[in-house]
């Protein structure tokens, strides 16, 4: 087993690979509507639409988060 990996019900679980900086990781914290509950476009809230809200997309302005 190599050290960039771990174990799990006695598999062998390779660590993610990190794709973005922790600045751009807080940046995305304090842009997104999942964290924030407002549209990045026009700064309006997001109505919350299900328990675990998958797309966030702001009746507003028609921004969309695909």
């Amino acid at each position: 087993m190599n050290s960039d990996s771990s174990t799990y019900n006695e598999e062998v679980m390779p660590t993610p690979v990190v794709r973005h900086t922790l600045q751009q990781q807080l940046a995305r914290l304090n842009w997104h509507p999942m964290f924030t509950g407002r549209c990045p476009s026009c700064d309006m809230p997001i109505r919350q639409t299900q328990q675990q809200q998958v797309h966030w997309d702001c009746d507003q302005c028609g921004w969309m988060d695909d």
